[in-house]
């Protein structure tokens, strides 16, 4: 389909609102669904300033960049993922008018870090994570 490679897109305004660690560039995918849960999925190619770091050092720069503290991680772990290394944080998120409980999870390729993100309020966090766990263990990974 000539012209399909040209078609660039749009990033919502209530995306750009809750993108607090993903570059609106990098989104994949965004979605909003059930109770305010949020989806994002990011992939950052690897630039001169990223190529030299690894995954726990990538991860360090994204809590920076979205002000995740000690006092704000609830658990920090290592896991594997698309059979890629993966770092897995939960944290609070206090960007919203009330208090949202995030899932990112991390992991690295040659040319890309990716992200990918889970945000629900704090009520609906427990069956939001069921669902997001049902979610990625139905996903599978190629990347270009």
């Amino acid at each position: 389909m000539a012209g399909q490679n040209k078609v660039e897109a749009e990033v919502d305004e209530s995306v750009q609102k809750f993108a607090s660690l993903e570059d609106a560039a990098n989104i994949q995918l965004a979605i909003k669904y059930f109770n305010y849960t949020m989806l994002f999925i990011s992939a950052e190619p690897q630039k001169d300033e990223t190529k030299s770091l690894n995954l726990a050092q990538y991860v360090e720069r994204v809590k920076k960049k979205a002000t995740i503290t000690s006092d704000t991680t609830l658990e920090e772990k290592q896991t594997k993922l698309f059979g890629h290394d993966a770092l897995q944080l939960t944290y609070v998120n206090n960007s919203d008018w009330d208090k949202r409980i995030d899932t990112l999870l991390v992991f690295m390729t040659d040319s890309h870090f990716y992200t990918i993100r889970n945000s629900s309020y704090e009520e609906t966090y427990k069956s939001s994570i069921q669902d997001f766990v049902k979610l990625l263990e139905s996903m599978s990974f190629h990347e270009k």
